[in-house]
Parts: C-alpha cells; sequence; structure tokens
C-alpha cells in the first residue's frame, strides 16, 4: 500500500507524517488505522476499502486482492455461493444477525426444493 499511497502523491515517509494524515482525511479513516495498515498489524475492514482505494486513485480491485477477498482465478468465479459469503457480501457482520440469516435462507431453499 505504501508504493501505491506515494504514486497517489502522499508522502508516507516524510518527517512530519502528513502523508499518513492525508491519505487518512482522503480514505475518511482514523490516521491510526492507516499507520497500522502500513505495518501491517490491520486488517482493513472491506466497506473501508473502497475509500481507501479511491483516496489512492487505483482500482478497487487491488486492494481487494491485497487483503485476499478477490482471486482472479476462474475456480472462485465459478464457486457456488454460500450463505455465509452471501451474508458478508450483504454486509451482516453481527453473529447473532448472520446465524439467522443462515437459518432464514436455508428454511426458504428447503421450501423451494419440496416445491419443485
Amino acid at each position: 500500500m505504501s508504493n501505491n499511497a506515494t504514486r497517489a502523491g502522499y508522502a508516507m515517509n516524510s518527517s512530519s507524517g502528513d502523508g499518513k494524515a492525508k491519505l487518512a482525511q482522503a480514505a475518511q479513516m482514523p490516521e491510526a488505522d492507516i499507520s497500522r495498515i502500513l505495518a501491517g498489524e490491520y486488517e482493513v475492514p472491506t466497506d473501508l476499502l473502497k475509500p481507501l482505494a479511491a483516496a489512492l486513485d487505483i482500482p478497487q480491485k487491488d486492494p481487494l486482492r491485497a487483503a485476499g477477498i478477490l482471486e482472479d482465478t476462474p475456480a472462485q468465479a465459478n464457486r457456488p455461493l454460500t450463505v455465509q459469503l452471501a451474508a458478508q457480501r450483504l454486509g451482516i457482520k453481527s453473529p447473532k444477525n448472520a446465524a439467522a440469516f443462515e437459518v432464514l435462507v436455508t428454511a426458504l431453499v428447503e421450501a423451494e426444493k419440496r416445491h419443485r
């Protein structure tokens, strides 16, 4: 990420530290999170990757790839959508809500099977 930030015009190695502050402001993230990301100590939540990519002026796919969320393999494109992945993509983060979502989806799938 540091290389992308430097290419985007953020002085990440400046003694004043203003590059991190400017990137944090552009990405609408706390500066401490930017520092932790650069140090490899922080896993960026997916909802923050879009503004981060915009701030770095890079394709949104790049930080998704770097985070290990997106792979450019045909196998992933053909992989079936799981209930857990659907919940994640829909932004359902609470374990309690994700469990309820899974129960609901499972019940709906079973109902569809019975009506075939």
